[in-house]
């Protein structure tokens, strides 16, 4: 489950105060993603439980159509 951010968007910012909070927080994301990414990843597919196509269990008493 996703924690709930505890943040609430002033509703009155500057377009130019708008602008250096999206580049900090896209920074951010990005720096993360980098030292991050193979954790999120595996936390995430935990999350919704869904693995690759290569890690899923393959039904082999299927009709075959030939």
């Amino acid at each position: 489950m996703k924690p709930t951010p505890a943040i609430t968007l002033p509703l009155d910012l500057s377009p130019e105060a708008a602008t250096a909070l999206f580049d900090i927080f896209n920074e951010l994301a990005e720096l993360l993603w980098q030292h991050y990414e193979l954790e999120i990843t595996e936390w995430s597919m935990q999350e919704r439980n869904q693995y690759p196509a290569n890690q899923q269990a393959l039904d082999f008493d299927d009709d075959l159509p030939f």
